[in-house]
C-alpha cells in the first residue's frame, strides 16, 4: 500500500515538474507582452499568499523580491537624471497654475488652497529607517500660516475623521518627534470616512513603509484629495473629497531611470481590498482630475513616458 502511494506521489511530482518546465520554456521563448501576460497569471496565484494578510512578513518579503523580478512589476523605467537630493518630490513639487500656498515642514511639504479651504497635495520622501514607535500626539493644531486657519472643532460630530495626507508614522520614523507633530497641523488634514482612513488608506501607507522602502530604499510619495468645484458635500466650510490619490515614485540608480505608480481610491468606506491593482491608474489620470502637473522639472517628452500609461500591476 505504501509503495503504491509513493509511486503515485512520484508520478504526480513528475507531472508538476514537467508542467513547470514547459511553462518556463514557453516564458523564455515569449516576447515581452506575452511574458507579462504569463506573469500576470502567475502573480494572481502568488498574491493569494502574498496579500493574504496573515502570511508571515519574511514570506511576504521573499515573495516581493521574486515579484520584483517580473516585467509586469518592474514596468517601464524612464531614463532621467538623478532626482533632487533630499527633496520632498523627486523632480519638483506638483504645480497648480491657479497658484497654491506652499507650506514647508520638517518632513513633508503641502500645497494649500485657502479659497477651498483645503490641502491640494502633500509630498514627502521616505527611506530605510529604525522602527521606533513615538507616542502619537493627542491634539491637532491650527496652521497659522494659512488664511483659513481651520480648527479641529470643525470636524467634531461631522461623521468624518481628520485624515492625514502626510502620515504620522512615516514622518515620525524618518524625521523624528518634531516632524511627527507637524503632521497634526490641520493644513495636512482632510475629511475622510473612518473606514477608509483606518482601512485601505492606512494599508497603502503601511505598504509603502513596510514593503516599498524595504524593496526600493528611497521612495517619494505625493498624496491628496480629488475635489470638485463646487464640491458635492461639505463639512461646514470644508470640502469633502470625492476620492483620494497617491503618486509613488522611485529612482533606479543602476539603470539611471525613474518609475512611478499612481493609485486612485474612491471616497467610500473601504476597510480592506487585497487587490490594489483595482486602483492603479496613470499619473496623467490624476493630473486630469486635479489640475496638477507632476514632475515639472522633467521634459515634456520624459513626462509623457512616465505619466501616460498606468503601471501594469500594483507593486
Amino acid at each position: 500500500m505504501i509503495s503504491r502511494l509513493l509511486k503515485f506521489l512520484f508520478w504526480i511530482g513528475l507531472l508538476i515538474t514537467s508542467a513547470l518546465l514547459v511553462l518556463v520554456a514557453y516564458y523564455l521563448w515569449c516576447d515581452r507582452p506575452e511574458k507579462m501576460a504569463v506573469e500576470q497569471r502567475v502573480l494572481n496565484v502568488v498574491d493569494v499568499v502574498r496579500e493574504d494578510g496573515t502570511t508571515p512578513d519574511p514570506v511576504v518579503g521573499l515573495l516581493d523580491k521574486v515579484a520584483d523580478k517580473a516585467e509586469v512589476i518592474k514596468g517601464d523605467i524612464v531614463m532621467a537624471p538623478a532626482p533632487d537630493a533630499q527633496a520632498a518630490a523627486p523632480y519638483g513639487l506638483p504645480v497648480d497654475h491657479a497658484g497654491l500656498k506652499i507650506l514647508v515642514n520638517r518632513g513633508y511639504t503641502v500645497g494649500y488652497d485657502d479659497n477651498l479651504p483645503s490641502a491640494r497635495w502633500s509630498s514627502y520622501r521616505v527611506f530605510p529607517y529604525r522602527d521606533v514607535r513615538l507616542p502619537r500626539p493627542t491634539n491637532f493644531f491650527v496652521d497659522k500660516r494659512t488664511q483659513a486657519k481651520v480648527a479641529t472643532a470643525e470636524y467634531v460630530h461631522s461623521g468624518y475623521d481628520r485624515g492625514h495626507l502626510a502620515p504620522n508614522y512615516a514622518i515620525s520614523v524618518c524625521y523624528g518627534e518634531e516632524a511627527q507633530r507637524e503632521t497634526f497641523l490641520l493644513s495636512n488634514i482632510v475629511p475622510q470616512l473612518h473606514a477608509l482612513n483606518a482601512g485601505l488608506w492606512k494599508d497603502l501607507e503601511q505598504r509603502i513603509m513596510k514593503r516599498y522602502v524595504e524593496r526600493y530604499g528611497e521612495v517619494w510619495v505625493q498624496a491628496g484629495p480629488v475635489l470638485k468645484n463646487p464640491p458635492d458635500s461639505k463639512v461646514g466650510r470644508l470640502p469633502v473629497p470625492d476620492a483620494f490619490w497617491m503618486v509613488i515614485s522611485e529612482y533606479e540608480t543602476e539603470q539611471r531611470g525613474i518609475r512611478a505608480i499612481a493609485y486612485l481610491i474612491p471616497h467610500h468606506a473601504i476597510w480592506r481590498d487585497r487587490d490594489l491593482t483595482h486602483y492603479v491608474v496613470s499619473v496623467r489620470k490624476i493630473e486630469s482630475l486635479t489640475g496638477l502637473d507632476f514632475f515639472p522639472k522633467l521634459s515634456a517628452k520624459t513626462q509623457d513616458l512616465l505619466e501616460a500609461s498606468p503601471a501594469p500591476r500594483a507593486w
